[in-house]
């Protein structure tokens, strides 16, 4: 009921956002027309049909992130041949887009967790001291605590995460030590820009990061680079739910093309591990026995899944587009795949459903108390074993699709 809801609500909306989605491919297609001379361009009809997001795809993002915020509603491609040169960003496009031009977009806010963002270099120094400032105030004294989280909020930090970790420390004779201080901190979250700059930092110029975008640098995801940033609309800036407008920034319309392919033929696949219903784990471990814990076996089978077609597809269909657009090479490498790694695939997908069936044995056996909870573990098993099948499929279709275009090829 839940997911029809949505659905309904989305197809009465797409109308309204497939027209606020013209305006800004105008305003990327005239931005990209004033710097053509740095090597900035658009190519609109590559992007009209898919500037708003189907329902199809709406709804798998919701079941995988387990969240109804959508910061890509409107999304749209701009191609800069050399992105590591950021002035170009900087000096030109984000001013051109911004209020300042007489246009209607500004950069998006998030806040981001202070712990994400020390792993790009940041130092917790003020929120450390905030945090000290927290264990200050007497115990008893709850007027102060509300009015401690309000100076929170006009520092502009998100803190409900923090406030759970905050009440247990008020526990008496529970006192916070140094780590446990940084711990805390990590959680609060901080207002900045949403643009997200995953480029290959030894080729990134540096210098040319004001100082408000020093921390959205972080790393590609694999061999995938690209810089992100979400708009809204100055008339929504004060809205809770704006309608974002995404634009990622990348090489060139070979690595579009190919980071297209990548998407359908393993992305899309491979992300839908992520609405099984059984835990899966990344810490593995060591000699771990599978009998006893066969929720690890499936989870070591996906990770060797996903391996297998990042390394010997992922990688190289974007290797190949970055070769071609920024370095100027005329060929691709070519990428197949071999009977040998069919077989593997094959094997690990076999073990994978093996462990997924004796991972849902177990837990009927853990359950038998609870007719609802048996039924409810009867019906993840079903759903779960229907995932899979459906990943197998579409990577079968994958291993045929890759296959015959390195035919037609050679």
């Amino acid at each position: 009921a839940i997911s029809e809801t949505i659905e309904h609500k989305y197809v009465k909306d797409a109308p309204r956002l497939k027209r606020i989605a013209t305006t800004f491919l105008d305003t990327i297609e005239s931005v990209a027309y004033k710097y053509k001379e740095y090597g900035v361009s658009f190519v609109r009809e590559m992007f009209e049909g898919t500037a708003v997001k189907e329902v199809d795809s709406k709804m798998s993002k919701i079941m995988r992130a387990k969240t109804f915020d959508d910061r890509d509603a409107i999304r749209t491609t701009l191609f800069i041949k050399n992105p590591y040169d950021l002035s170009i960003l900087f000096d030109k496009i984000v001013p051109e887009l911004g209020p300042k031009s007489d246009r209607i977009y500004e950069i998006a806010r998030i806040h981001i967790p202070v712990g994400d963002l020390m792993e790009r270099g940041y130092v917790p120094i003020d929120e450390v001291e905030l945090i000290k400032k927290f264990f200050e105030i007497p115990n008893h004294n709850n007027f102060s605590h509300l009015k401690y989280f309000s100076e929170l909020r006009k520092l502009k930090y998100d803190y409900d995460d923090t406030k759970k970790l905050l009440a247990q420390y008020l526990k008496p004779g529970k006192k916070p030590n140094k780590d446990d201080i940084i711990k805390i901190a990590k959680t609060l979250k901080k207002d900045m820009p949403d643009v997200d700059i995953r480029l290959d930092d030894k080729l990134l110029d540096k210098n040319s990061i004001p100082q408000e975008y020093e921390y959205c640098v972080g790393k590609p995801h694999g061999h995938y680079e690209d810089i992100q940033i979400r708009f809204v609309r100055t008339t929504e800036r004060d809205i809770d739910k704006p309608v974002y407008h995404e634009l990622l920034i990348h090489f060139g319309p070979t690595y579009n093309r190919n980071a297209y392919k990548e998407h359908n033929w393993v992305y899309e696949p491979l992300r839908l591990f992520g609405e099984l219903n059984i835990p899966i784990t990344e810490n593995i471990g060591k000699n771990v026995d599978f009998a006893v814990y066969p929720e690890k076996g499936v989870a070591k089978k996906i990770k060797e899944v996903k391996e297998l077609f990042r390394t010997q597809i992922s990688n190289n269909l974007i290797d190949n587009g970055k070769n071609i657009d920024y370095y100027g090479e005329k060929k691709e490498k070519p990428i197949f795949i071999t009977y040998d790694k069919v077989d593997d695939f094959e094997s690990y997908m076999k073990s994978l459903k093996y462990y997924l069936k004796k991972y849902y044995e177990k837990l009927k056996i853990n359950t038998q108390v609870s007719t609802i909870a048996r039924e409810q573990v009867e019906k993840d098993a079903k759903a779960d074993i229907k995932i899979i099948n459906k990943i197998w499929r579409m990577l079968d279709e994958t291993i045929y699709n890759v296959n015959h275009e390195f035919g037609l090829k050679e």
